[in-house]
């Protein structure tokens, strides 16, 4: 495992090169420390899933530097979807949509950490990603209790520090699959703002 901050000047490539072949990065989020791979590495969501003792049933989600690129990646343009982008990304959000052809569910979010929008935009992909903790145990928020408990190591550990922002609360979560939208997690942004902007 290689460690490094998110200040050096190399992080960014060395990052890239990682999940260019299809390895897992450690890294800071806004709200708690993540693991990425590639949206479309199946070795790297299999790493993914060991490293974490993740079951198989719970859905990687997926992290975009814009909705343009989600689009691209096949999710599906909602006017909800526009709404809360509009209001809350890049941020704490993650809203559950379908994709394109409707055949399958995808739980997206923008981030709004400067490193990991950086990281998405050079390696102009969409990443699938997962909070960086053993399946059960405390969100991580900062790059040691991050890694310490994985069964393994990924490829790059980027440390940025301890998370504060959020205090170390995961994402608020939406599902928009029905007609009506149901907040599945509340997290750092709370029900009433979601209720505020889809009325």
């Amino acid at each position: 495992m290689k460690q490094i901050l998110d200040t050096e000047l190399d992080a960014l490539n060395i990052c890239a090169e990682a999940l260019q072949a299809d390895g897992v990065v450690a890294l800071p989020t806004e709200t708690v420390y993540g693991l990425v791979t590639r949206w479309d590495s199946e070795a790297g969501r299999e790493r993914i899933y060991h490293l974490k003792h993740r079951p198989s049933s719970k859905r990687l989600q997926m992290l975009a530097p814009s909705l343009e690129a989600a689009w691209a990646a096949g999710v599906a343009d909602l006017p909800e979807l526009r709404k809360l982008a509009a209001k809350f990304w890049p941020g704490a959000l993650t809203v559950v949509v379908p994709n394109a052809d409707r055949t399958d569910t995808i739980g997206l979010r923008i981030p709004n950490h400067p490193f990991v929008l950086n990281l998405l935009k050079k390696c102009n992909c969409v990443f699938a990603a997962t909070s960086a903790n053993l399946s059960g145990t405390p969100p991580a928020t900062n790059i040691v209790d991050a890694v310490k408990g994985l069964d393994g190591e990924p490829d790059v550990a980027v440390d940025g520090g301890v998370i504060t922002v959020t205090g170390g609360q995961a994402s608020t979560v939406v599902s928009l699959l029905n007609d009506t939208p149901v907040i599945i997690r509340e997290g750092a942004i709370k029900i009433g703002q979601i209720a505020a902007v889809l009325g």
